[in-house]
């Protein structure tokens, strides 16, 4: 199994591509085709002000009373997975079953209207969670994984020029084996559209496809100097950066991409989930663990300054109990985790970030491109 897969499966739930909360200007911003819905949109904001069960309550009653709008069915498939946050992989039956229903009300959404892009790139999402945990728990995810792979393609289909898709379906069909579902030769006939196209989009196509061997650093350094003060260049320098645990550089590379866009504030974000990943590894380097979690601490409060939507600061919050725990702080870190559950009772409890696919607007797309098979 590759690398990316098995480190991924710490921080599983919603990573994602997975921000988790981050809202960049898109690549592209196609039209969805998705009804408004005021029910659908009453369940949204309740879920942003951490009233899930309340969101949840809502939407069930609406789908007893119409079982055809295909839009109570999205945001309820959401608002299932936004529960799961709260789980967590502790009770993995409950985990699974939510999971299943998002997936049958995403499902069911797409059925209903077949041509919303949203709800196809929805059902592609779920499908790839479901997939990713078959791993987890070593099923075969060959049969989930090809109905993520299809209902993404049929997202492209409806728009074709969606880049953030062809992204998404070059990273599963690359990272995955083939006895899994993986197919090197599509991910590279992708991959080839978009290096056409050119840009950062098609630099990250390239990128994707490269082995573990190249010198990453050195390849967006390369597409730096083509590109300039580009906020996307940067942030995938300064993970890069990350990636062979040059934190300076990559901290420097994040601030750039900052002050160009203030959006990528998120970047803090990964910026904490690497420390937390160098933390896991200290083993009994007591020093290097509270190096870990003093700076991931910072970082986490940098991206609080930022004000996130009320799921991410909950989480953030959440994750500041975590580090107070770690270095014995217990009355404090009790403090920050209730505060967090007063936040939002089912923030995330996951490693990594929760996904802007639980978060955006009932009537927005994607416009966020987050990694589907990497910690950040």
């Amino acid at each position: 199994m590759k690398k990316s897969i098995v480190i991924n499966i710490v921080c599983i739930l919603f990573l994602g591509s997975s921000i988790g909360g981050a809202y960049n200007k898109s690549v592209c911003g196609p039209y969805t085709g998705q009804e408004l819905d005021s029910t659908a949109q009453k369940a949204y904001d309740l879920r942003m002000q951490g009233k899930v069960d309340d969101a949840k309550t809502v939407l069930e009653q609406a789908i007893l009373q119409n079982p055809n709008n295909a839009a109570t069915h999205y945001e309820f498939a959401r608002v299932q997975l936004h529960r799961a946050l709260g789980i967590g992989v502790g009770s993995r039956e409950v985990l699974f079953d939510m999971i299943s229903d998002a997936k049958n009300h995403i499902d069911k959404a797409v059925e209903l209207n077949p041509k919303n892009i949203r709800y196809n790139f929805f059902s592609g999402y779920v499908g790839f969670l479901q997939a990713y945990f078959s791993l987890m728990t070593g099923d075969q995810p060959k049969e989930k994984l090809l109905e993520a792979i299809g209902a993404f393609e049929s997202a492209l289909k409806l728009q074709p020029d969606y880049y953030l898709v062809m992204l998404y379906l070059i990273e599963l069909y690359s990272q995955f084996p083939e006895e899994a579902g993986g197919d090197k030769s599509k991910a590279e006939q992708y991959a080839l559209q978009l290096e056409e196209i050119g840009g950062v989009v098609g630099a990250k196509a390239t990128s994707i496809l490269l082995s573990e061997e190249v010198d990453k650093v050195d390849y967006w350094q390369k597409v730096q100097k083509k590109y300039e003060g580009n906020a996307d260049v940067l942030e995938e320098l300064g993970k890069a950066y990350l990636g062979v645990d040059k934190v300076d550089s990559a901290v420097y590379s994040f601030n750039k991409a900052i002050e160009i866009d203030s959006e990528k504030a998120f970047l803090f974000l990964d910026l904490s989930i690497y420390y937390s990943f160098l933390g896991m590894r200290a083993g009994d380097n007591k020093e290097l663990l509270k190096k870990c979690v003093t700076s991931g601490d910072s970082a986490i409060v940098r991206y609080i300054e930022s004000k996130p939507i009320h799921p991410m600061l909950a989480y953030s919050v959440g994750v500041r109990g975590k580090f107070k725990f770690f270095l014995g702080d217990q009355e404090q870190g009790q403090t920050l985790i209730k505060e967090a559950e007063t936040l939002d009772p089912y923030f995330s409890k996951a490693t990594g970030a929760p996904s802007e696919e639980l978060f955006i607007p009932p009537g927005e797309n994607s416009k966020n491109h987050r990694y589907l098979m990497r910690p950040f």
